[in-house]
C-alpha cells in the first residue's frame, strides 16, 4: 500500500527544530518571515485509519488547526500529490501558489482532495525546495509521513544532496503512525538527521495537531556557540547513543588522532554521548569546518547534542577547557 505524508516547506525553520548557529556561510542568511509551502501526500494509505477516524480527515482537522495559527506575515502556498492517479509517482500539483494566506480557500481545496495514488516523498520534498529557491535562501521543510517512500527514490540521499545544494536547507520529519525500526522509521529519520533537522513521532490526531501547530510558531533568537581553535589531545573514548535509544547499545569511539568520524552506522543518529573523562567536546560539521565547542563537564553525564549533529561530525577531547578558553581569548 502507498505511504502517506504531509509536508511544510518553509522559508522559516520552527520554533522547535532551529539549526545551532554555525561559522558558515549560511549563517549570514537573514532570518525571519519568509514564504512557505504546504504540500499535502494524498496517496492511497491516507484511509488508513487511526482510532477509528481514517488519517486523511486527521490530517484536515490538523491542516485546519494549523492554518488559524498561521502567521499572517508570512506567504503560504499549497501543493498536493497522489490524488488525481494511482500508480503514477509524477502526479504532484501545485493548487494554490505561495501568496498572501486564505485559510478557508486553502482548506477547501485540502478538504476536496480524494487520496489514491502513491507517494514521492523524495519529489515533493525537492520540487517544494526549489519552489522556495533554496539555492538561493535559508528554507525549511516540514515532513508528516505516515510510511516509507513508495517511488523508487531515497528520501535521504535527496535530503543529503539538498543540504549539499542549498545556502540553509533544512528537513524536519514527523513520523505519524510510523513504526519504530521499520525502513520508514529509519529513511524518514535519515532525512531529517541529514539535513540537521529533528525528527518527532505522532501517533495520533492530539500529537499530529501539536506538531503541526508548532509550525505556525515564530523561532526564537538563537545564540552563537562559542568557538575554539585548539590543538586538542586524543580523546579517551566516547559512548554514542541515538536518539531512540538512550539506554541500549553504545558505542566506544576510541582515538587514533585527535578527529574521529562517527563510526559506521552511525552517521547522522549521534544525539547523545558520554565520554570517559571530564573533557570538551569540539564538533565539525559539513558547513563548518571550524567547529563548535560543548563542554561535556564530567564524564558521568550525558551531552545531549540536539540538533548538531550531521554526516560530518568530528570531536576531540581535552581535559583543560579553561586553559584553551584563555588561549582562545589571546
Amino acid at each position: 500500500m502507498a505511504a502517506a505524508a504531509v509536508v511544510v516547506a518553509s522559508a522559516l525553520s520552527p520554533a522547535w527544530a532551529q539549526k545551532p548557529a554555525a561559522a558558515s556561510a549560511a549563517s549570514a542568511v537573514p532570518s525571519g518571515p519568509g514564504t512557505a509551502m504546504l504540500v499535502l501526500d494524498a496517496s492511497g494509505s491516507m484511509w488508513g485509519q487511526i482510532q477509528g477516524r481514517t488519517k486523511i480527515e486527521i490530517a484536515r482537522e490538523a491542516v485546519g488547526t494549523m492554518l488559524q495559527s498561521w502567521p499572517r506575515n508570512q506567504q503560504l502556498g499549497l501543493m498536493a500529490y497522489g490524488h488525481r492517479s494511482k500508480g503514477n509517482c509524477a502526479d504532484i500539483e501545485m493548487l494554490k501558489a505561495p501568496g498572501e494566506l486564505d485559510a478557508n480557500a486553502m482548506q477547501q481545496s485540502v478538504n476536496a482532495l480524494q487520496p489514491k495514488g502513491m507517494t514521492p516523498i523524495s519529489a515533493s520534498v525537492r520540487m517544494a525546495a526549489e519552489q522556495l529557491k533554496f539555492s538561493e535562501r535559508k528554507a525549511t521543510v516540514i515532513l508528516v509521513s505516515d510510511g516509507e517512500e513508495t517511488c523508487h527514490a531515497d528520501p535521504c540521499a535527496v535530503g543529503q544532496e539538498l543540504e549539499k545544494l542549498g545556502v540553509d536547507f533544512t528537513a524536519h520529519v514527523i513520523g505519524f503512525d510510523i513504526q519504530k525500526g521499520s525502513k520508514a522509521h529509519m529513511q524518514l529519520q535519515c532525512l531529517a538527521s541529514s539535513t540537521g533537522g529533528r525528527y518527532i513521532d505522532a501517533r495520533d490526531a492530539g500529537e499530529l495537531n501539536k506538531a503541526l501547530g508548532e509550525v505556525a510558531k515564530a523561532p526564537p533568537v538563537v545564540a552563537a556557540k562559542p568557538k575554539v581553535i585548539a590543538n586538542l589531545k586524543p580523546p579517551k573514548g566516547c559512548l554514542l547513543y541515538d536518539q531512540d535509544n538512550y539506554k541500549g547499545e553504545t558505542v566506544l569511539l576510541g582515538a587514533s588522532g585527535y578527529d574521529n568520524e562517527m563510526p559506521p552506522g552511525w552517521d547522522n543518529r549521534v544525539r547523545s554521548l558520554k565520554c570517559s573523562t571530564r573533557s570538551g567536546l569540539y564538533l565539525y560539521n559539513d558547513k563548518n569546518r571550524e567547529g563548535e565547542y560543548i563542554m561535556t563537564g564530567d564524564g558521568a553525564e550525558m551531552t545531549n547534542l540536539g540538533a548538531v549533529a550531521s554526516s560530518y561530525i568530528y570531536f576531540g577531547t581535552f581535559s583543560e577547557e579553561e586553559d584553551v578558553l584563555e588561549e582562545k581569548k589571546q
